[in-house]
């Protein structure tokens, strides 16, 4: 009897421990990365303004799928009219943005239009002239730039696109300067001189300069400074600690926080994120983005919903991407 209920406890210890093991095989798989089409700690973030990092697309994909143009159409949607999400094809957008690649999958040009009553009020056009280097970083010339819109004429309104001249290149940092106003844009490399001392010691940055600790494909925080330690307009990236791949991203803009938490299926693609703004404690609004896949899992709708308190949708927005 003795030998019994000893057999049957190994045999109950056995099944527990395979069943634990199978549990942590199903959340190391649940936090796998898929190959994406676009890399998502850049893609739909204000990385998208500094033009001499195109790091927004996975290379390596493109040059796969053979894409030689993506283009992206965003377009603004009534509420009163958002039984016309699947039928925007013909319309025109308020804004397109088209990229056209090199053979293997690097970025060769790109141009921004923007809309309004069906009228063409801005273009801005680049032409990389080199490479990307392994820090992600091209030679990149302005090729074309009509601007009538007046929201970018207002007085201390920046150029939407940043274009960056590589001013130095060390083993702990590198460092680039915006060629319109001459701020600095600074990657400290290293973790160990990520200290505020450590980063006024090396950079010397003034208020306007930007740092980000890390690499530019995979910051780990950027901000401002003032009085030499005290930081500003701070974004922070969270990444899985199994697959690396982007799970947050925090901007804080006094007195407002938004928080961007992405979503992934269950193959690791990623199928959208929420776009939460606070101020302080108090929950204000957020944004659901909702990305639809083709059967080769690559993006071609993405549908932004703004949410006021309630939970109710207050605005629409939709982008479609298409492929040559």
């Amino acid at each position: 009897m003795i030998k019994f209920v000893y057999f049957s406890a190994i045999i109950v210890f056995i099944f527990t421990a395979c069943s634990e093991s199978n549990k942590a095989v199903k959340q190391i798989n649940s936090e796998k990365e898929a190959p994406f089409l676009f890399r998502m700690n850049a893609m739909f973030t204000d990385a998208e303004k500094f033009i001499s990092f195109p790091v927004w697309f996975n290379d390596s994909l493109v040059s796969k799928f053979k894409i030689k143009k993506i283009t992206r159409s965003l377009y603004f949607i009534e509420l009163e009219d958002s039984n016309e999400i699947n039928n925007l094809k013909n319309d025109i957008p308020r804004e397109k943005r088209e990229y056209w690649f090199f053979d293997n999958g690097q970025l060769r040009e790109l141009n921004f239009s923007v809309f309004y009553d069906d009228e063409q009020i801005g273009n801005f056009s680049f032409l990389y002239k080199s490479l990307k280097d392994k820090y992600g970083y091209a030679t990149v010339i302005e090729a074309k730039r009509l601007d009538n819109i007046e929201t970018y004429e207002e007085e201390n309104m920046d150029f939407p696109y940043k274009i960056h001249q590589k001013s130095k290149q060390t083993e702990k940092y590198l460092a680039y300067q915006d060629v319109e106003s001459g701020n600095y844009l600074f990657y400290m490399l290293n973790k160990k001189h990520w200290g505020p001392l450590s980063i006024d010691t090396i950079l010397k940055p003034t208020r306007k300069d930007i740092i980000v600790l890390g690499k530019p494909l995979l910051p780990s925080k950027q901000y401002r400074v003032i009085n030499k330690v005290n930081e500003r307009d701070v974004q922070q990236f969270k990444y899985n600690s199994i697959s690396n791949r982007i799970e947050t991203i925090i901007k804080q803009e006094s007195p407002f926080e938004n928080k961007r938490t992405l979503t992934y299926n269950p193959k690791g693609f990623c199928n959208g994120y929420i776009d939460s703004t606070f101020s302080g404690k108090l929950f204000l609004t957020r944004i659901v983005t909702e990305i639809k896949l083709d059967n080769l899992n690559r993006p071609i709708k993405v549908i932004h919903r703004k949410e006021n308190q309630q939970d109710k949708t207050a605005r629409i927005s939709i982008e479609l991407i298409t492929y040559e």
